[in-house]
């Protein structure tokens, strides 16, 4: 099982990382002695898991991670219940939707639907982002567990992702606070220059958020006026999705 726990470990850089990785510092970065890593990631390579490029001898994400990865969104209830929802959203705003979850200390987005308006950036599906920086995260924060934001600061801190990003522990706490009271959260450049997004809460029955609707936005376009005219279709649509998933009720919004 220790084995198994260490290429484990191996596999989940490659999906935090969105860049090839080597035998040493994979081996540096975990603590693996350099022979075991280099065996765990040629059995992942026969296994068409891992991918090596022949120059540089790196390894990247292979097809048979892809499919599996893909298998969660088609098997996941979330998913099938947010996507014609999502469309919808994004054919009356113009912005692109994002559907994200929590898994430790950072966000993830799993699906997603572009608008015209599209930004390029680091909001694409599957790719990790600090809980702290992201609209999304705030979020999922407000309506967590109790307790979660203080043991994030402690264990986590707040570091600077861009110089927008708050990383002033109070003033985390009153943003958060905010967030929860008004049930959206607005972030501008935090996590990516020239991006922005507007997230509301999902539920499914329970007062802890299971996801998070967002629409990311050029940064430029989503001023307090945008975001006021965009929020009731956001509710409603998050609203509509709740509904599905089992919520009685969806407490914001008309």
């Amino acid at each position: 099982m220790k084995a198994l726990a260490s290429a484990l470990k191996i596999l989940d850089e490659f999906a935090l990382r969105n860049e090839p990785l080597g035998v040493t510092e994979l081996a540096d970065r975990l603590g693996i002695q350099k022979s075991n890593v280099s065996k765990v990631l040629s059995t992942f390579r026969d296994n068409g898991y891992l991918v090596q490029d022949p120059t540089s001898k790196k390894y990247f994400v292979g097809l048979n991670s892809f499919a599996l990865g893909n298998n969660y969104i088609n098997s996941n209830r979330l998913s099938r219940v947010a996507l014609p929802t999502m469309r919808k959203l994004v054919d009356e705003t113009g912005h692109s939707a994002v559907v994200s979850v929590m898994q430790g200390a950072d966000v993830i987005h799993v699906l997603a639907v572009e608008g015209r308006l599209f930004v390029d950036g680091r909001w694409r599906v599957g790719l990790w982002m600090p809980f702290h920086a992201t609209s999304a995260g705030k979020v999922l924060l407000a309506f967590g567990p109790p307790h979660q934001v203080e043991n994030f600061i402690r264990t986590r801190g707040l570091p600077y992702v861009t110089d927008k990003t708050i990383v002033d522990p109070r003033k985390f706490r009153t943003v958060i606070q905010r967030v929860h009271k008004s049930g959206f959260s607005v972030t501008r450049g935090e996590t990516l220059p020239g991006s922005s997004a507007l997230a509301v809460p999902l539920f499914d029955g329970s007062p802890i958020a299971v996801a998070t609707l967002g629409l990311i936005c050029p940064e430029h376009l989503l001023t307090d006026a945008e975001a006021e005219r965009l929020l009731p279709s956001l509710h409603k649509s998050a609203r509509e999705i709740s509904l599905r998933l089992g919520a009685s009720i969806y407490p914001f919004g008309e």
